[in-house]
């Protein structure tokens, strides 16, 4: 048998004395780290060994890998992004606010380029983090 909501009214609502019921999360989040806790020791194996131990060459491939397709999207959309800002700088230009549009462009150019290094600086950090 469905259930019936009590609707209030406007007025009810703009005076305070309509309060909606809060719900309770507490058993989601129980849920949420067992089975994240779960999937981290089926993937890496003993989670407190990858918690004490420093950067594990394995490990750090892993998370490598893993947050490569966010990276290659990130990268695929920067395109279209700056373009559409360096357009929009380009009509303040032409509208006359041609310090604001020069601003836009330089910084959507700016933010390209360094989207498109990011991937090629993190390995280099990679790197010097398993040296050390």
């Amino acid at each position: 048998m469905a259930k019936i909501k009590r609707v209030g009214t406007v007025k009810e609502f703009m005076s305070g004395s309509y309060v909606k019921q809060k719900r309770d999360y507490k058993p989601l989040i129980k849920v949420c780290v067992i089975t994240g806790v779960t999937v981290l020791s089926l993937t890496f194996g003993d989670v407190s060994l990858a918690a004490a131990n420093a950067v594990d060459g394995a490990i750090a491939a892993k998370v490598v890998r893993a947050f490569e397709p966010l990276v290659e999207l990130v990268r695929a959309i920067s395109y279209p992004i700056s373009l559409t800002m360096m357009l929009g700088g380009g009509l303040f230009v032409i509208v006359g606010n041609s310090e604001r549009g020069f601003g836009m462009i330089q910084k959507a150019g700016l933010g390209y380029v360094l989207i498109q290094m990011l991937p090629m600086l993190l390995d280099l950090l990679v790197e010097i983090s398993k040296s050390l």
